[in-house]
Formats: structure tokens, C-alpha cells, sequence
């Protein structure tokens, strides 16, 4: 073989598959799935890992992967020796099969436990959600109690596409630790139930005397509130509007007015400044901890709901009024009743306004043919008309209603304000985003664009596997942020933007342009890199543990071990 010189892209996979490592990823999915050690040529964590890299990397479908590995330097991200045409499509697949096999949910969680255990981080509170996935193609019916394929509410806004549904517990850290695919038509009320069991399973007895489990207002129902007191679990929701109590403590928090001021809980311009009240009430004979609380930005998505319909209500009213104007009575009382039949008729939430009887005299149609005498007399006579008088907006009920819509009830359990202050449970609540920028992030194009597999088994399988990415792309996000904090730093990223607290993506944009001379010599690879290599690249590789000799030697440990 003649010398070689290569000039080889690697971006942030090096630095990736460290973290794999050190969290055992591959070893982890080998040792929970059943394999023929024998047969296999690459195990399938192997390939599994070969999958996350590639999502959090490259994004190209599974037919694709073979390509992406053909630009990377492959002897350094494996343990064995792999070649990109063995990561085809055909060996992806099988490995999605075993891991499917031996429920890949539980694989996970035992892989995410791992890594909590690594970035020396308990179990307290848990965000739950869900999110809808589309998926293209037909695919072939599932095993008896499989994953159902299908149409459903669908929250990428996507109602002509089948879906799967993916529920995540995210903790504020933004770790995924238990993820599970369900049925395309799976509501979030019955989700809930099965995702707590699913966690009682898997957490120990001291981290479940921990946790706090934290969902939005689905999770409140009555028969999920019986589950959650037979389960022991702490938890911390949204009282849904659907329970007439909601609105019976926001009346009587504004009655009160007795507001507990928390302030904000961002440093972001304009970040919503938020006040308190804490009752006490019982639902199904059961006691529960209420917290009214009022945010000064009122959503605008209820504003402009409120606003249209405001302007509905005055359009229709005026229509009516209008109409009801050109109507003639011939005597005062009759007009009198029409008015208070119309005001029983067209409910008025937004204005006032005031009709009157006016009185005229007109003339009385002519019953003969013909045209009149000269001499002949128009009788005239009295007719009694309705008119708008005054028409404003109701400003003090408005006002009321603007209030309302900007008041939300939280609902907690065993939770008293010793354990966790008023503000501490808001504080807590408002941390669903930890969830909701993971769904995000795992719906960006450059993450997943579709799904497109034959089986339900392989969709469900790499439906958990984009999550072990997420899982590897939040300890890269929790490792640097964390590490700027405590030492007082920031980096300079991409575009000249100086962050604190950096988002993986930002990150992983930093690191693209990382490259690796490799050559080929006398059948001796010697690994180089350039001296241009961008010094906040560095910097990040650096606050993860390592240096950039992980790009050019497989021995390379973390510092901090």
C-alpha cells in the first residue's frame, strides 16, 4: 500500500464518543441484549453508538449512515475495528431488532442511571411530556401488543401523517431519564399512569421517596390522582380549568388579594414577574396544597384570543342592534318589551351599552288608488323606534377577565411549604421547559426529518435511540455550563456571541471544523492535527475533561476521573 496523506472532517464525533465511554454505552446495550457474540462481526451497542454519533453529527437516514462514516476516522470512535460499509442499513436494522427484543425502554433507563450516576447528580425532580413524532410509509401490522402506528392529535401540527407518541421524565438538568414510544393515538391523561408505573419499576425505594414527578395539567384527573395516592408519589401539576374549583380559587386569590410577591424567576428582559397565594382544599376527600398564581404578561396567545373575541362580540352586537333599529312599533310598551327581550337574547360579556324609545309621527298609507285630492289631508301617525343610545367596552369586567386569563392554580401532594417553598413549587413547575427544548431539539430537521422503517418494532427501537443522543447531547450541554459556572467563564461561539450558558447545539456547531491529518505510512497510521485549531474548540474539549489529544489517541482519560 502506497503512503497516504488524509485531511479528515471529524467535527465533534471524537469528543461524542468519549462521552459514549465514559457512560459504557456500548458495553451497557451488549450486556442487556441477547447477541451471538460468534456471528456478529460488530456487536450492537456497537452499532447503536455508530447511530447516535451519526444523529447528533450528521442526521442522515439509517440507509445513508455508511456514508457519513466513510469521512470520519472510525479506528478512533470504536473499540473494535469497523469499516463504514459494515454500518449499512441491514446491520443497523438487526441491531434495532435486539434492542427492540429486549425492551428498549428499560435499556435506556439503565444507561441514563449510569450516566447520572457518573455527573454525580440525584434524582429529585422529573419533567414529564410528550410529544407526537410523524412517520411516513406503510408499515407492516405489529406483534400482538405492539407499537400501534397510527393517526392521532397530533402536536407537530402534521394531522394527514401517522404518528408515534414519545413520553420523556427530563430532569432539570436536562437529563432524559426514562423514555418510552407509545400508540400513535395515546392521550397524555391515560400516558401519565402508565410512565408513573413504568418509573416505580425502575427507581429504587430512596429515589422514589424523592421524587418530585412534574407534568402539566393532562396529568390531573380524578382517576389519576387515585393512582398517584396509591403509588405514594409527589407531584406537581396545573389544576386544569375542566375542574370548577380552578376558577373558585382564582376568584377568591382576587377577592383576597393577599399575594405573596415571588418576583421573577429569569434574568431574560421583560421575564414575566409572578405573585402568589397558597390554599388548602380537598378533591374526592383527599387534601391537596393549591397555589393561585398571577403572571403580569398575560400569554398572547390568550390575549389575542380574548381580543378576537372582544371584536366578534361588538360586531354581532352592532348587526343586531342595527337590525332591531329598523323595526316599527306602534306603541311605547311593546318597544319597551322588545328591548328586554333583546338583552336577554344577545349576552353582552364586553359592553354596555343603552337602547331608548324614540317616538315620531309618520304618515298613514293611503288605502285608495290614485293620486290625492288637492285638498285631501295626510294623516299622520305615532311610531315608536328603538335606539342605541351609548355603546362602550365594559373596561372594569375586561380588566376582570384579563386577570383571570393571566391566573393559573398549581396542585401539589405531601409537599407542604416546609419542604418546598410557594416559590420553590412554581419554580419547579415552570421547569417543563427542561422537557420541552429536549422535543425541540429531537423535532429539528437536523435531528429528524421522519421516520421511515419496515417494521413498528424498528421504529419504536429508534425512537429510544434518539433519545440515548439526547442523553449523550445533555451531558455534553450539563458538563461545559456547568464547569463555565463554577469557574467563572464564558466562551465566544460562532457569530461572536459570548455565552454562559451555551446550548449543546451551539457546541456541537463549535466543534464542526475540527479536522485530523491522518497518514498512512508503512502500514503505520500517525494521527496529527493542525495548529489552527479554533482555541474556543479547545476550550470546550477542554471543560468536558479532556484535551484535543482524544483526536489523535485512543488512551486519553478524562481528567477529572
Amino acid at each position: 500500500m502506497s503512503d497516504q496523506i488524509l485531511t479528515l472532517h471529524v467535527g465533534p464525533s471524537q469528543l461524542l464518543s468519549k462521552l459514549c465511554d465514559e457512560i459504557e454505552l456500548e458495553k451497557t446495550i451488549n450486556d442487556l441484549v441477547k447477541w451471538d457474540s460468534v456471528r456478529c462481526h460488530i456487536s450492537p451497542g456497537t452499532r447503536i453508538k455508530a447511530l447516535v454519533l451519526n444523529i447528533l453529527c450528521s442526521g442522515k437516514p439509517l440507509y445513508k449512515v455508511h456514508e457519513f462514516y466513510q469521512n470520519l476516522d472510525s479506528e478512533m470512535l470504536f473499540d473494535t475495528s469497523v469499516s463504514p460499509d459494515q454500518l449499512n442499513d441491514d446491520a443497523l436494522g438487526r441491531a434495532l431488532d435486539y434492542l427492540y427484543e429486549a425492551e428498549a425502554w428499560k435499556v435506556y433507563s439503565t444507561l441514563a442511571l449510569k450516566a447520572l450516576k457518573k455527573l454525580n447528580l440525584p434524582i429529585g425532580v422529573l419533567h414529564n411530556d410528550t410529544t407526537s413524532i410523524s412517520v411516513y410509509g406503510e408499515y407492516k401490522q405489529p406483534k400482538e401488543d405492539g407499537l400501534q402506528i397510527t393517526y392521532g392529535y397530533s402536536k407537530a401540527h402534521r394531522p394527514d401523517l401517522k404518528q408515534i407518541v414519545l413520553g420523556m421524565g427530563v430532569t432539570p438538568e436536562r437529563i432524559p431519564i426514562l423514555a418510552k414510544v407509545e400508540n400513535g393515538n395515546t392521550s397524555d391523561k391515560s400516558w401519565n399512569v402508565e410512565f408513573i408505573q413504568k418509573m416505580r419499576k425502575i427507581l429504587s425505594h430512596e429515589d422514589w421517596k424523592n421524587l418530585i414527578y412534574q407534568a402539566d395539567s393532562a396529568l390531573i384527573t380524578t382517576e389519576n390522582l387515585a393512582e398517584i395516592q396509591q403509588q405514594n408519589l409527589s407531584f406537581i401539576s396545573r389544576l386544569p380549568d375542566t375542574f370548577g374549583l380552578s376558577t373558585e380559587l382564582k376568584k377568591e386569590a382576587w377577592l383576597l388579594n393577599n399575594w405573596e410577591r415571588v418576583g421573577s424567576l429569569s434574568n431574560k428582559k421583560d421575564a414575566a414577574i409572578y405573585q402568589i397565594q397558597a390554599f388548602e382544599r380537598q378533591i374526592q376527600n383527599l387534601p391537596y396544597r393549591f397555589l393561585v398564581v398571577h403572571s403580569n404578561n398575560l400569554d398572547q396567545r390568550k390575549e389575542k384570543t380574548l381580543n378576537r373575541a372582544i371584536e366578534k362580540e361588538e360586531i354581532q352586537l352592532k348587526k343586531e342592534i342595527e337590525k332591531l333599529s329598523k323595526v316599527i312599533f306602534h306603541c311605547k310598551e311593546d318597544a319597551l318589551e322588545a328591548i328586554q327581550s333583546f338583552k336577554k337574547k344577545q349576552k353582552a360579556s364586553y359592553f354596555c351599552y343603552k337602547l331608548n324609545v324614540q317616538m315620531s309621527d309618520q304618515p298613514i298609507k293611503r288605502k285608495k288608488r290614485g293620486r290625492p285630492k288637492k285638498d285631501e289631508q295626510t294623516k299622520q301617525e305615532q311610531i315608536y323606534q328603538i335606539q342605541l343610545e351609548s355603546f362602550e367596552k365594559d373596561h372594569d369586567f375586561i380588566e376582570n377577565k384579563k386577570k383571570m386569563l393571566s391566573t393559573f392554580v398549581l396542585i401539589t401532594n405531601k409537599l407542604d411549604e416546609e419542604t418546598l417553598s410557594n416559590q420553590e413549587v412554581l419554580r419547579v413547575y415552570k421547569g417543563q421547559s427542561a422537557a420541552e427544548t429536549r422535543f425541540r431539539l429531537i423535532k429539528d430537521s437536523q435531528m429528524i426529518d421522519a421516520i421511515y422503517l419496515k417494521t413498528p418494532e424498528r421504529v419504536e427501537a429508534l425512537g429510544i435511540v434518539y433519545v440515548m443522543a439526547l442523553l449523550i447531547y445533555g451531558i455534553l450541554e450539563y458538563r461545559v455550563r456547568k464547569e463555565l459556572k463554577e469557574k467563572n467563564l464564558s466562551l465566544i461561539l460562532k457569530g461572536k456571541r459570548k455565552l454562559y450558558q451555551p446550548t449543546g447545539q451551539a457546541l456541537l456547531e463549535q466543534l464542526e471544523d475540527i479536522t485530523v491529518i491522518l497518514i498512512n505510512q508503512n502500514q503505520q497510521k500517525i494521527r496529527l492535527l493542525p495548529d489552527n485549531i479554533d482555541s474556543q474548540a479547545k476550550k470546550i474539549i477542554e471543560l468536558c475533561g479532556y484535551d484535543v489529544s482524544i483526536y489523535v489517541s485512543k488512551n486519553v482519560e478524562n481528567k477529572g476521573e
